[in-house]
């Protein structure tokens, strides 16, 4: 592959940013050149193309490469019961009152924002499985940007490699093996019904009835990537989105301390919850 002057390369850096930027809410700039250079170089081997001119010109021309492109710039960290505090503080803590709300209906509403290939969704299915008597309802929106990521989210496939946070008890009564070699597991069909898995873009409009309310909503390790203007647009529709009372989880490194909304209680362990 060609290799290309200093001055150029920040220029079409700056561009390939601009349009991440403009569309995802992202912050980044030419002092993410060399990780677009790694995540793109075996991508743009793929086209037959040697230059990343021509690469930018076929993300403004080509929705279906501009999907790919998000696929290989975004960061997909994920593992079951990431951040497992969350988890158990919703459990021994939240969960009761949040019951307390839904005195007739028997439903609960989630949203796993930003879910990459499906592990938190399903983590919070599990719990809520584990915590709810029979007769309760739970129905978890699951929403990213990465088509392939979504795809594999909706297989509800996983190596064991990515069952480490899991006990064999869960693994047993939440997952069928269907592989030796490799190692792997499906979701059992019935917790897979739980979970609805949507393409939206946290930075549009959010394509989410007006009517729908969550009791709660994980947003994870998405902020730390964005500009604080899309960081109170994105707070603002989950705001909106919530039941009075609602509960925000935001991954450990993203508190809202700067954010000052009156709106919002903070909780602990950067749980946030709905004022009305």
């Amino acid at each position: 592959m060609a290799y290309f002057n200093q001055e150029m390369d920040d220029h079409i850096v700056n561009r390939i940013c601009q349009l991440l930027n403009q569309t995802l809410g992202f912050g980044y700039g030419a002092q993410k050149k060399y990780l677009i250079i790694s995540r793109l170089g075996k991508r743009l081997k793929e086209l037959k193309i040697d230059n990343y001119q021509a690469y930018l010109k076929i993300l403004e021309s080509s929705p279906a490469e501009l999907n790919r492109f998000y696929d290989l710039i975004t960061t997909n960290v994920t593992s079951f019961f990431r951040e497992a505090d969350h988890f158990v503080i919703l459990q021994q803590e939240l969960l009761s009152g949040i019951l307390d709300r839904h005195p007739h209906d028997r439903k609960i509403t989630c949203w796993s924002a930003g879910c990459s290939s499906g592990e938190e969704a399903y983590t919070l299915a599990i719990v809520l499985s584990e915590a709810l008597s029979p007769g309760w309802e739970i129905r978890i929106l699951a929403s990213d940007v990465s088509i392939q990521k979504l795809q594999e989210g909706m297989n509800g496939i996983y190596h064991i490699e990515k069952l480490r946070g899991l006990s064999g008890i869960l693994i047993k009564k939440y997952f069928q093996k269907i592989s030796e070699e490799p190692l792997r597991f499906q979701i059992r069909p019935e917790l897979r019904q739980k979970v609805v898995f949507r393409r939206i873009n946290l930075n549009e409009e959010l394509q989410i009835p007006s009517y729908i309310r969550f009791d709660m909503i994980f947003c994870r390790n998405v902020f730390i990537y964005l500009t604080n203007e899309s960081r109170v647009k994105i707070t603002d529709g989950f705001y909106s989105h919530l039941r009075e009372g609602g509960f925000l989880f935001m991954g450990h490194s993203e508190a809202l301390n700067s954010f000052n909304d009156p709106r919002w209680l903070a909780y602990k362990g950067c749980i946030y919850q709905k004022i009305p």
